[in-house]
């Protein structure tokens, strides 16, 4: 079975955090963080988590800012950027 060695690059968290996360003081434990918690893919060899390209353009993706639908420049009303589902549940009760 012959394979691109480009097929299985992996990178390590200080390689990812290096090229994702350059401005973040502490990218390594952040990227540590989500992968114990299951909020990013990637593998771990032994005791060190790898990610592929894979992994990184899924990391990619997830942070990635998406413009909100808009209605004529305004905002839907059941659309609420930033609130928490409390403060939502809250706003709805005021009005």
């Amino acid at each position: 079975m012959d394979h691109n060695d480009a097929d299985f690059k992996t990178y390590s968290l200080a390689e990812v955090a290096e090229m994702i996360l350059p401005d973040m003081a502490d990218g390594v434990r952040w990227l540590s963080r989500r992968l114990n918690n299951g909020e990013l893919s990637g593998y771990r060899a032994r005791r060190t988590w790898r990610m592929t390209r894979e992994d990184v353009a899924d990391l990619i993706e997830r942070q990635r800012n998406r413009s909100m639908p808009h209605n004529g420049g305004e905002m839907l009303r059941t659309e609420v950027s930033g609130l928490t589902p409390t403060s939502r549940r809250r706003r709805e009760r005021g009005k």
